[in-house]
């Protein structure tokens, strides 16, 4: 369905959304996260035992729903979800997470259909051969298997990407695992419009479903951590390495992390044979302003650096084109500062090197935009962000390799435009370097339901599997 971009009504939104049977909280705090005002519960241990308790007490009826009925009813409820998002709520949506209107509508028009029950039903049946593992015992051989979700996972999501809390909500629930989600700053109002439809939708389902928004990182907020990271059977946590060691630090040893950490997009396009690759990669690049894991920020061309030049125009020409139709968010005063002097640092780097073939950089930008295209060797690369496309001119895919064993521990997605006959030889290669997903270049911003998610099965990382001889 079309989401419509509507420029959002200033306000608030609620940062929590808990079971209908407790009771609201009762002291509010206000925080600003992007161009609005999350209001969430104040730091109250009490309360929030009394939280992670309901939550417990409600995983046995989640855990008796069986599982093609648990897909239909998230189903349903991403359907209400998305069916329900109308331009105020969309506003909203941009206006928490830092990006445009239009922004936002086509993050969730992509988003939606890995959500909704076909393909919740198919990535059940691709991790598991009988479902049923799901609901209990089912005969292997000479023993019977299940597999099942923990009694509670703690979500922690990160950053202004919306929907990756949703997700990650929606993989627990299909293992009937019952949900505490910490959005990140920026995913705070989709999530809670997520957690409030499963709630009006089924009882069961929504009683064992919390969000609640706080501070990460507050002094007010860390015993709170600690005790939730005590209380919870298994933690997804997605973020910075700084975050994600932190939580190492302090949950226990007992505590099953699952941890999703920063990563790089990487394109490899062969111009000769994708004429279209620079819209692509434009595309890639543009989607999510940048922020995703899935986001490409490094292109690799195949050719010799003249004609990868004139590809890089092309590229810069998408993205012009791009920042009418998805133009990017407000600026904070520091990003945009941080912008001026990556460019003012590449065009100093290119003058000092210039004539020399190892260090040519050149520099693609307009006079008041937010997109850069630096053409220069992929060792000069660094990630910048914020619709910046790093290009390096290389003979062939060897090079490439060669080049990309730097960038060996935070390699995720790589997209192909141009590369067939060598494709399957290339990708092994690639995946030896610790590359998870490889894919069309068009299909890079948006993985399906079933994706190996950072080299694991998206459900499969949640479960234990248990047998009966």
């Amino acid at each position: 369905m079309s989401i419509p971009a509507r420029a959002p009504d200033p306000g608030r939104v609620d940062g929590w959304a808990w079971p209908a049977r407790l009771k609201p909280p009762e002291r509010l705090a206000e925080t600003r996260t992007g161009a609005l005002v999350v209001r969430h519960p104040r730091a109250d241990s009490q309360a929030h035992r009394a939280l992670v308790t309901s939550l417990r007490a409600a995983a046995p009826d989640l855990s008796s729903i069986p599982v093609a009925e648990m897909v239909e009813l998230l189903g349903g409820a991403t359907d209400a979800l998305v069916s329900g998002l109308d331009g105020d709520a969309v506003g909203h949506v941009a206006a928490n997470a830092g990006i445009s209107t239009a922004m936002a509508a086509q993050i969730l028009e992509g988003i939606a259909p890995s959500w909704n029950g076909e393909s919740l039903g198919h990535l059940v049946a691709a991790e598991f051969s009988d479902p049923r593992v799901l609901d209990g015992f089912v005969p292997e051989g000479a023993r019977a298997i299940r597999a099942a979700g923990p009694g509670l996972t703690l979500h922690l999501g990160a950053g202004t990407v919306p929907g990756v809390t949703v997700t990650s909500m929606i993989r627990a629930l299909l293992v009937k695992s019952a949900v505490l989600a910490k959005p990140g700053a920026g995913d705070v109002a989709l999530t809670v419009r997520f957690a409030r439809e499963l709630q009006r939708i089924d009882a069961r389902v929504g009683a064992a479903v919390a969000v609640q928004y706080w501070p990460g990182g507050a002094e007010d907020w860390d015993s709170w951590e600690r005790e939730v990271l005590r209380a919870a059977d298994q933690v997804v946590v997605y973020g910075s390495d700084a975050t994600i060691e932190s939580v190492r630090a302090r949950a226990p040893a007992s505590t099953r992390l699952v941890e999703h950490p920063h990563r790089i997009g990487v394109a490899v396009v062969d111009p000769g044979r994708a004429p279209g690759a620079a819209a692509e990669a434009a595309r890639a690049a543009v989607l999510f302003d940048q922020r995703g894991c899935v986001s490409t920020q490094l292109v690799f061309v195949l050719g010799a650096r003249r004609a990868v030049r004139r590809w890089c125009a092309s590229l810069a020409n998408e993205l012009v084109a791009l920042e009418v139709v998805l133009p990017p968010g407000p600026v904070e005063p520091a990003d945009l500062s941080a912008l001026h002097q990556l460019r003012g640092r590449l065009r100093m780097k290119g003058a000092a090197s210039a004539g020399t073939r190892s260090g040519e950089i050149d520099l693609w930008h307009g006079e008041r935009s937010r997109w850069t295209v630096v053409l220069a060797s992929p060792d000069a690369f660094e990630p910048s962000g914020g619709r910046t496309v790093w290009v390096a001119a290389v003979p062939d895919l060897n090079a490439c390799l060669r080049a990309l064993a730097r960038l060996a521990p935070v390699l995720q997605t790589v997209g192909l435009a141009g590369i067939g006959v060598n494709r399957v030889d290339f990708a092994r290669e690639l995946c030896g370097l610790g590359v998870t997903r490889v894919v069309p270049l068009p299909e890079v911003p948006y993985p399906e339901a079933d994706w190996m998610h950072d080299g694991s099965r998206p459900l499969g990382e949640l479960v234990r599997w248990s047998e009966l001889r």
